[in-house]
């Protein structure tokens, strides 16, 4: 039987402000205090001959008793039309978006696990970007560069370029030393896999799922109906029925593995509503009934609320669970309100007793991040920590922000503190551990 997994939140700040649900209350974590260490008094006694003097040693360290793990997570990865030009070098005729993603990895690279959403196909042929997005392989290279280490894959752009195109986003997304989870090449990864990914990192293991609600009605192909991990059985809509069977069998699987955390990515929800939905509700229920700790969804292209959840088990019994309904663009050209150009990082402090086994979510909380495009005033596509380019515009220290990038700097921020909290914000919460 898994281990039991317990979700904690240790909150410095009084408050949760959200706009667009109710908030969640959460519980108190009290400090575990330390008995202090006196050295033992000791009489001086007589020494005999250095022949006959014990061998000196050194006591042994005392092993760790908390093994910890910061893990991140952003929103949509994608890349429109004007990225590609963007990234484009004329003079090398390569690809490389690294300059987009230049100001943001002082956030990225800080975390121990770094997981993101890929929603385009990496496929040969021309690059497009929307309604069929095909993006440059230079792009996983890049993402590897800021810190990223997992990519969900199953989302409704996955078969933008048919099932060859899945294929080949999966070996590019491999061969930058990637690992993806979400869509299979072969019938045989599916089944070796049981659509889980496996992950240890500082000692705690995680089991790590991900479903998309469907294709953007392309219908997977027949005998290859392996190839996509599915949150509903009608894919092609009107995405009703859940894909209980499948996603049970998974989870069962991933549960036996008897893994800290069992986490599910989902690519869910309804495009720039900035709540959610009560299909999204029903499906993390049944997810946190299977045995979901952690739930991160994507998909909706706005940020939607995220917190921790008092569930109640099918035995009963209560459990805390964290959910966050969607991250929002995290890298994309989708410009048609500050909604669709902001994003967060998501953080979540995790603390593994290794003496009990018990694992907690110690804290979240989450940095504001957005997409600054030329078409809203920027010179080119930059992904951007908002705190840092507010400072930078009010110090006068910026060659970027000019008065209007500032104005929707501080209508981003507003944005996030509305729907996610202030009180998450890190720039408030200025988290020490």
């Amino acid at each position: 039987m898994r281990k039991r997994t317990f979700l904690t939140i240790s909150i410095l700040l009084v408050a949760v402000i959200l706009s667009s649900c109710t908030p969640v209350e959460t519980p108190t974590v009290q400090p575990t205090s330390v008995p202090s260490e006196t050295p033992p008094q000791t009489s001086i006694s007589p020494q005999p001959p250095a022949s006959e003097q014990p061998t000196e040693t050194r006591p042994a360290e005392a092993a760790p008793k908390t093994a910890t793990l910061k893990l991140s997570a952003t929103g949509d990865v994608m890349s429109h039309y004007t990225q590609i030009l963007d990234a484009y070098n004329a003079e090398t005729g390569e690809y490389d978006y690294s300059n987009s993603l230049s100001r943001i990895k002082n956030f990225t690279k800080t975390s121990d696990l770094l997981i993101a959403n890929l929603e385009t196909s990496m496929a040969e042929g021309e690059y497009t970007g929307y309604p069929i997005f095909n993006t440059p392989p230079a792009l996983a290279k890049n993402l590897k560069d800021i810190g990223v280490d997992i990519v969900s894959t199953a989302n409704n752009h996955c078969l933008d370029k048919g099932f060859k195109g899945l294929v080949s986003t999966i070996e590019n997304v491999k061969a930058a030393g990637l690992l993806q989870v979400g869509t299979y090449a072969a019938q045989q990864d599916r089944d070796e896999s049981h659509g889980v990914l496996v992950k240890e990192v500082n000692g705690i293991s995680m089991a790590i799922v991900n479903y998309s609600y469907g294709t953007n009605v392309i219908r997977i192909p027949a005998g290859k109906e392996f190839c996509v991990n599915l949150l509903y059985e009608d894919y092609l809509g009107p995405y009703s029925i859940l894909n209980k069977e499948q996603i049970s069998s998974d989870l069962e699987y991933a549960r036996s593995l008897d893994t800290d955390l069992i986490i599910a990515l989902i690519h869910w929800g309804t495009e720039y509503v900035t709540t959610e939905n009560e299909k999204q509700r029903q499906a993390a229920q049944f997810l946190f009934d299977n045995g979901v700790d952690i739930l991160i969804g994507n998909h909706p292209h706005v940020l939607q609320p995220m917190g921790i959840q008092t569930i109640r088990t099918p035995e009963g019994q209560e459990k805390q669970v964290f959910v966050c309904y969607s991250l929002g663009n995290f890298m994309s050209n989708i410009t048609r309100t500050h909604y669709t150009l902001t994003s967060a990082i998501l953080n979540l402090y995790i603390e593994k007793n290794l003496e009990t086994d018990v694992t907690v979510i110690k804290g979240y909380d989450y940095v504001p991040t957005y997409m600054l495009t030329p078409e809203w005033g920027g010179s080119r596509p930059y992904v951007l920590p908002v705190h840092d380019a507010i400072k930078e515009y009010e110090n006068g220290s910026s060659t970027l922000i000019n008065e209007k990038i500032y104005k929707d700097l501080l209508a981003s921020l507003k944005i996030c503190h509305d729907i996610l909290g202030r009180d998450y914000d890190y720039y408030y919460i200025k988290r020490t551990d």
